[in-house]
């Protein structure tokens, strides 16, 4: 088989890489995965508490109306001389490929991890799992954006949810102290129950799930655990074909990897961002998008270079969420509203300049202004005066 172009991963930045390749040659997408791509967001919200059916980006006909084989359940191991060989021994051939395999969740490597009732959300199919559980209580393990989530989602639909983080508080590589409280404060207010600065020892139970055990000695009884510590990106097709990895795939600025002809985009790619400051993988919803379009483009023959700043988005119960920038490190802030009013903004700042924020229920027209102040670095001499 042999084609123009070829994307490896069906998730957001492989499907907007093919939304750009559509019609312009033959083309074959290659995923693991059983479902056609999908959106991921909606797992830990809307879907998960049954609101919303699976978010297919497309109806099945969409592809073969543009040209695009699909190649679900296979996995692809090795790229060499322009042909990609696939776990069941296929060999496909390419001008030009994308890798834009994301990554898997994180194992949580205690005890008793295996047991029946312990959950991974990552996937349509754990997704569908974890909505269609009898379970009536979940310890959710992991307080970063997947978790608080899942945790808010869980509790709209009247499950008794704790979340357990290793860390001393809430999203603690994402947001501030302030912000970190008042989100405990706010998920606590709502009925769930959060433990930080505690690790888990081991997972209790015969076959299935029972309890929790924590190494400061407590014990939570539960149903069902989520554990949502991260992802690890992966790079195991790279590896395998002697692409420079280094935490993800490293890529230039057109998204090219150190193989001639193959690109990579999404949570696997590591690109340089000037807007951060360094060389990084990026796990936002946008980004993947971005680099999955930008990299298509460069596919078909443009120069586009990667210039892109970030944002990140989350719903909490009825908290919308929004961040761009730098978060952390920061010398100074400015606060615009209050947290008593569920209508805040901090602006951080260095060296007189902004270089992120995190904002919570404000119109777009403000986000928007507040991402184009952290884009232009715009000087703030006086951050108790400042405003937008």
């Amino acid at each position: 088989m042999n084609y123009d172009y070829a994307v490896i991963g069906g998730g957001v930045s492989g499907y907007f890489a093919l939304k750009e390749l559509a019609g312009k040659g033959r083309i074959i997408l290659i995923s693991e995965e059983p479902d056609l791509p999908y959106d991921k967001p909606p797992l830990s919200k809307e879907f998960l508490r049954g609101e919303k059916n699976a978010p297919f980006f497309e109806k099945p006909d969409y592809y073969s109306s543009n040209g695009i084989t699909v190649l679900l359940n296979e996995a692809a191991e090795k790229i060499e001389n322009n042909e990609i060989v696939t776990s069941s021994g296929l060999r496909v051939g390419f001008k030009k490929a994308l890798i834009a395999t994301g990554g898997k969740p994180k194992k949580i490597g205690v005890p008793g991890e295996n047991k029946r009732g312990v959950y991974y959300l990552r996937t349509l199919r754990d997704a569908s799992i974890i909505r269609n559980s009898d379970a009536k209580n979940f310890v959710i393990i992991g307080g970063g954006f997947i978790g608080t989530e899942a945790a808010a989602s869980l509790r709209q639909v009247k499950k008794e949810v704790t979340v357990v983080e290793a860390a001393p508080r809430l999203l603690s590589r994402f947001a501030d102290e302030d912000f970190s409280s008042y989100l405990e404060g706010y998920i606590k207010s709502k009925g769930i129950e959060v433990i930080t600065g505690a690790s888990v020892e081991s997972i209790e139970g015969s076959k299935q799930v029972e309890a929790v055990k924590l190494k400061n000695g407590k014990e939570l009884k539960t149903e069902a655990v989520l554990v949502a510590i991260g992802i690890k990106p992966s790079t195991e097709l790279a590896l395998n074909s002697g692409i420079k990895v280094n935490d993800g795939i490293e890529v230039d600025e057109h998204m090219m990897t150190s193989m001639k002809d193959v690109y990579a985009s999404g949570d696997v790619a590591l690109v340089y961002n000037g807007y951060l400051g360094g060389k990084l993988r990026i796990e936002h919803w946008n980004n993947a998008q971005y680099t999955g379009m930008l990299a298509a483009r460069n596919m078909l023959g443009s120069s586009e270079s990667y210039d892109f700043l970030s944002t990140v988005w989350s719903d909490v119960f009825d908290l919308h969420i929004e961040s761009a920038g730098i978060t952390n490190g920061w010398e100074e802030k400015a606060t615009i509203g209050s947290f008593k009013t569920n209508r805040v903004a901090s602006v951080f700042i260095k060296e007189k300049k902004a270089v992120g924020y995190i904002a919570v229920n404000l119109e777009w027209e403000k986000i928007e202004a507040l991402n184009e102040i952290v884009k232009n670095r715009k000087q703030i001499t006086n951050p108790s005066c400042f405003s937008i």
